[in-house]
């Protein structure tokens, strides 16, 4: 298949109309947003829908966000939406939030997994807003990367895994926040966090007056439990590399530990990698380190692409060290720790 890429910049007119095509006419197309980029089809074709899971190699029972353009057309798909919903999703969207609903009975069931609840989003970006008003579709779209792989925040890394895959890429540079949506399921009383991203919890707080956030998000789903939303199942946001995430009392005690367990898998002739914040570095010494910036805001901007990154360098194994799950901090942690299979070092007891 030939994949037709336009840069937005300047073949905007000609990619939307042909991405919009392309919608409308029941294919695939990869789209940016300002989370990261998606590959999105009419979410009420089930014929297309079925294409996302098998170019992407995504299990059947992962449910997937369908994407609107005006506020309005929630209404479409949910069944319900309460006073608090209607409250927090006025509060985020459009942005990099995604509300769970109950789903009215013509939304597929191959988009929401067989659930009776769909999660909704409206982009934040404008031209995928517009892409979605010119197909006059709805846009089911998970992440625009191989299942289970590091999401992608930019073009190079949706052509490394869809050239030749799907019809059409629309190239809208680098995605402004670099995780995917928070996902919030607001059926009952009080919000309920099931994947974190650019909306906090205590954003939700503030526009709710309460916020819970689901086990899952730190844990794995226990065994048989449906996903209610993406992100949640299965091992995600993986480099080939092994991931070894390490906490401590702290940045001292963990990067004793990391260094310790750097040098023996050098020593054992595997090329290894820290992943840490610009003022953790010097505690590293002369190891190999990759600065993820100053906060976690520019952490989670950064964190997908150094994967994609590693994994181009041949990294056999990369250590992270555990930030605090608040604020940004749960975004970060939930994928890293997804990233490491849920497998997380203390400090103390590894020295």
């Amino acid at each position: 298949m030939e994949t037709k890429i336009f840069d937005l910049a300047t073949e905007y007119e000609a990619g939307m109309q042909e991405a919009a095509r392309e919608i409308s006419s029941g294919g695939l197309v990869v789209f940016p947003t300002e989370t990261v980029y998606g590959i999105g089809a009419d979410a009420m074709n089930p014929a297309a829908v079925a294409e996302i899971f098998a170019v992407k190699g995504r299990p059947s029972d992962n449910p997937l966000i369908v994407h609107i353009c005006e506020p309005g057309q929630a209404g479409e798909l949910a069944r319900e939406i309460s006073p608090m919903a209607r409250r927090v999703m006025e509060a985020f969207m459009p942005g990099p939030f995604t509300a769970v609903l109950k789903c009215r009975d013509c939304v597929p069931a191959c988009v929401t997994a067989g659930l009776d609840s769909v999660g909704i989003r409206m982009p934040g970006a404008a031209h995928a807003r517009e892409l979605i008003r010119r197909s006059g579709k709805f846009i089911a779209a998970p992440s625009a990367n191989l299942s289970g792989k590091p999401s992608p925040t930019r073009v190079q890394h949706v052509i490394d895994d869809f050239a030749g895959k799907v019809p059409v890429i629309l190239n809208g540079g680098e995605a402004a926040v670099g995780l995917e949506s928070t996902v919030c399921d607001l059926t009952g009383d009080i919000p309920l966090v099931l994947r974190p991203g650019g909306v906090t919890p205590e954003m939700i707080r503030d526009a709710a007056g309460d916020v819970r956030v689901a086990r899952a998000v730190l844990e794995g789903l226990p065994e048989g439990a449906k996903a209610a939303s993406p992100g949640m199942k299965y091992k995600h946001y993986a480099p080939r590399a092994r991931v070894v995430v390490v906490d401590g009392e702290s940045a001292k005690a963990i990067a004793i530990c990391v260094n310790s367990m750097y040098d023996r898998e050098v020593n054992k002739g595997k090329n290894s990698l820290i992943f840490c914040t610009d003022e953790h570095r010097p505690l590293y010494g002369g190891r190999r380190t990759y600065s993820l910036g100053r906060d976690l805001g520019e952490e989670a901007h950064r964190l997908f692409d150094a994967l994609r990154q590693a994994d181009k360098d041949r990294t056999d194994t990369i250590f992270f060290e555990a930030v605090e799950p608040r604020g940004m901090g749960l975004a970060v942690m939930n994928r890293i720790i997804r990233a490491a299979g849920f497998q997380i070092v203390h400090a103390a007891e590894e020295g």
